[in-house]
């Protein structure tokens, strides 16, 4: 799955994508399958909230030298992160999964 040129593996997994999985509505069927993902992320999820981090000039940098992002894509990333106060590189990548996700509007 690609989104902004960003490629999704489950190493990258939404947060939101793992609560799809623990609901049972993802494509992953097997309880193996299903078992491994959860611990393999377990400490994400049990987090929650705590695993997004505070900004820092280094996230910001990355963003702004990361080339598989699109430029407005990076500029409201850094918005968002000014007005959330989150790390940089998690405020691009959860712009991107509203985007991909749940964004309805029209053009």
């Amino acid at each position: 799955m690609e989104a902004s040129g960003t490629t999704w593996s489950p190493e990258n997994w939404s947060s939101r994508e793992l609560w799809t999985i623990l609901l049972g509505r993802s494509a992953l069927r097997e309880l193996s399958q299903i078992e491994a993902e959860l611990n393999k992320h377990w400490r994400r999820l049990l987090e929650g909230l705590s695993y997004y981090k505070p900004p820092s000039p280094s996230s910001a940098e990355k963003v702004k030298a990361n080339k598989d992002v699109a430029s407005p894509l990076k500029e409201l990333g850094l918005r968002i992160s000014k007005f959330l106060g989150l790390d940089e590189e998690q405020s691009v990548q959860l712009l991107q999964c509203y985007l991909q996700e749940d964004y309805r509007g029209t053009r």
